[in-house]
């Protein structure tokens, strides 16, 4: 079975790396920057409106427990190296030689997605959602992560933000003293 999944996921990064070879600058673009567009989400988020400031504060929660509780802590264990580093895969995008299980970007653009979709938000829940597949598909493409690095990290993300909406109830104390605090320092 492992080798089963293993020779799919080379499949799939082979076709995809072969296919954005030669598009510059796009793969750095959708492969790298693209996640910069989150903090500014949550930062425009923040300054709108209350109940805007608890939908950021939630996206941030759920992508850094994500992030930092889950995705982190299972990248201790699993030591999957990069596509590029196994050889065969054409680099396309540098990236210092660490561990690809479960990808990073995947966990914190897939945390806020949903997060932003659980909270009522579904529009943007869904923009958000096209861009974490948008940009998981290009850090398959560049060689950074195999496909079931982004899965696993989209999956991780994705289960995340369930359980922070699960719940919300007991966590609006948290929004209010953060909010509150931030209102003391003009911050909010």
């Amino acid at each position: 079975m492992n080798n089963f999944v293993q020779g799919i996921d080379l499949k799939i990064l082979l076709w995809l790396n072969n296919f954005v070879r030669n598009w510059g600058f796009l793969n750095k673009i959708f492969a790298e920057y693209l996640i910069y567009i989150l903090p500014i989400a949550l930062i425009w988020l923040w300054l709108y409106d209350l109940k805007a400031k608890k939908t950021a504060l939630r996206a941030l929660i759920s992508a850094g427990v994500a992030f930092f509780a889950i995705a982190h802590t299972i990248g201790k264990f699993i030591h999957r190296a990069r596509p590029t580093d196994t050889g065969g895969i054409k680099e396309l995008l540098f990236h210092r030689p660490d561990y690809s299980f479960p990808s990073d970007h995947a966990t914190v653009f897939f945390a806020i997605a949903a997060s932003f979709y659980f909270s009522g938000n579904k529009k943007l829940g869904i923009i958000f959602f096209i861009l974490a597949i948008i940009n998981s598909t290009f850090r398959v493409a560049t060689g950074l992560h195999w496909p079931t690095d982004v899965i696993a990290g989209a999956g991780i993300g994705i289960l995340t933000s369930y359980l922070v909406y699960l719940f919300d109830k007991p966590l609006n104390i948290v929004y209010d003293f953060v909010i509150k605090l931030a209102k003391k320092v003009k911050l909010a």
